[in-house]
């Protein structure tokens, strides 16, 4: 009897541990769920007020979530924000990247500021671009104030309006002609790199500025091969993914027939520093970039052991097709070269064929161009009122 007790109970057992691993199955599977929903809620909190403080900063802070939105909201407007966290996360955002119905965002007033003083510098802080305005204008930096009382300051001491944003269509296969901001080779580029790609020119449609010179083309490694044995040439795929106007948009931007047509004529007949600078990057990435590998929409490749794109080198990128944008509607007085109306001013009055020339010019040149190609300027046709 004792025998068949003990078989009794052995048979027992695989149904008990059965059930018991059955429970502990349940019990693991289901609490991840929980911790994952938790753990996203998190992250998301931490990704936005990591984004708001690299804006701002330059570089996310340390310490408590509530603490560190405190600091930076009382650095941007003197006080902290009604609402929960994620209300404020947003309303915070809002102000340095989107705007109002009204009112430009605070990036997009640094920006026309910035180009209004000839010197645009999106790589850098908000804190730090509009400390430079401050030292450029003011000689002294308004430590104290906040940010938003600041900006407005700069923009008061540089246009008698208030400034304000205009919505405009950018056609597409619009060309873009960009400088690369740093050498580019396989031998230093790895995947997810932040490529160096800024506009030479200032963007306008029609009076609108949409885009200033220095604007950065949003440009990315894509992916890096290094070279291998027997001479196989080491790889780079660059995509181009947007151009980062003044407003928050970001039209699309790739290769097209339209850029291939520039970076030929500048190669054919530009002047000889302009045909240089195009081709030392055509030289590296021309071939690829002009025949279009297949998968490569958009991008580029540079292949070769040794080959790089030197600072400084030009491409010709395009609109991918048409965009809605905000821009700035310049006013006139910012419309007119300083140079052109030094010389109209000392032209005899007598000279009537020189003044009209003269007066022409003064309409059509922006106040910080240059002559490294000048401004883009498409058809009234294109504005939408």
């Amino acid at each position: 009897m004792i025998k068949n007790t003990k078989t009794r109970n052995f048979r027992r057992r695989p149904r008990i541990l059965f059930f018991v691993v059955m429970i502990l199955i349940l019990v693991f599977s289901s609490a991840p769920v929980y911790a994952a929903d938790e753990n996203a809620a998190k992250s998301s909190s931490a990704i936005m007020m990591e984004r708001i403080e690299t804006i701002v900063y330059g570089e996310p802070n340390k310490g408590g979530l509530i603490e560190r939105l405190n600091s930076v909201e009382k650095e941007l407007f003197g006080r902290s924000l009604p609402g929960s966290i994620s209300e404020r996360h947003t309303a915070t955002l809002n102000f340095l990247e989107v705007g109002t119905a009204d009112q430009p965002s605070m990036l997009f007033k640094l920006g026309v500021a910035e180009w209004i003083v000839g010197s645009l510098q999106p790589r850098k802080s908000a804190m730090a671009r509009l400390e430079t305005l401050e030292t450029d204008l003011d000689g002294v930096m308004r430590y104290g104030e906040p940010l938003a009382m600041r900006v407005e300051r700069i923009l008061s001491s540089l246009v008698a309006e208030s400034v304000t944003f205009q919505e405009a269509v950018l056609p597409g296969a619009t060309v873009l002609r960009a400088k690369f901001l740093e050498e580019l080779s396989p031998a230093k580029s790895k995947k997810g790199d932040f490529v160096g790609l800024a506009l030479t020119d200032d963007l306008f449609v029609d009076k609108i500025l949409v885009a200033p010179k220095g604007s950065l083309v949003d440009t990315r490694v894509r992916e890096v091969k290094r070279p291998g044995m027997f001479g196989v040439p080491g790889e780079v795929r660059l995509q181009f993914n947007a151009l980062m106007s003044l407003g928050s948009q970001r039209p699309l931007v790739t290769f097209g027939a339209a850029a291939k047509k520039a970076t030929d004529d500048a190669r054919k007949f530009g002047d000889k520093g302009e045909g240089a600078m195009v081709g030392a990057g055509a030289a590296a990435i021309g071939g690829a970039i002009l025949l279009g590998p297949v998968g490569l929409l958009g991008g580029a490749l540079i292949r070769g052991n040794s080959v790089k794109i030197p600072e400084g080198s030009i491409m010709y990128l395009e609109t991918s097709g048409d965009a809605r944008i905000s821009g700035y509607p310049v006013p006139e007085g910012l419309l007119i070269d300083p140079d052109a109306t030094i010389r109209e001013s000392i032209v005899p009055t007598t000279t009537t064929t020189t003044t009209t020339t003269v007066t022409t010019t003064t309409t059509s040149v922006p106040v910080n161009n240059n002559d490294d190609g000048g401004a883009i300027i498409l058809p009234p046709e294109q504005k939408i009122e």
